[in-house]
């Protein structure tokens, strides 16, 4: 029997490998777009400023507490800001990766 790329027979083995990478993939984007619509969210100021985000890093609102408007203290809002829609950009990672985690195959990812 011929060698080809050291598959014997080639053909099939080829055939069987396509169709399991095609269905990863295929699965890959279904678990990927499930976890892109969940939502987050977080807070920073024990709740002062609030934020919701997507799975896939959409900021959907900013919720600010009134008390902590202040025009003389403007840097601690945006402090809090900045807080919130870092961690819900660091949880909408974490939950990608988390989703997306029984695809890692070793020398891909």
């Amino acid at each position: 029997m011929a060698r080809f790329g050291g598959f014997q027979g080639g053909g099939m083995n080829m055939q069987n490998l396509m169709k399991q990478a095609q269905k990863m993939q295929a699965d890959m984007q279904k678990k990927q777009a499930e976890v892109s619509s969940k939502e987050i969210e977080t807070s920073a100021g024990g709740g002062a400023v609030i934020v919701k985000a997507t799975g896939d890093k959409k900021i959907k609102e900013i919720i600010i507490d009134r008390e902590v408007v202040n025009a003389d203290d403007i840097e601690m809002l945006q402090d809090l800001i900045l807080t919130a829609v870092n961690e819900a950009l660091n949880k909408a990672d974490s939950m990608m990766q988390d989703g997306l985690g029984d695809f890692n195959m070793p020398g891909l990812m």
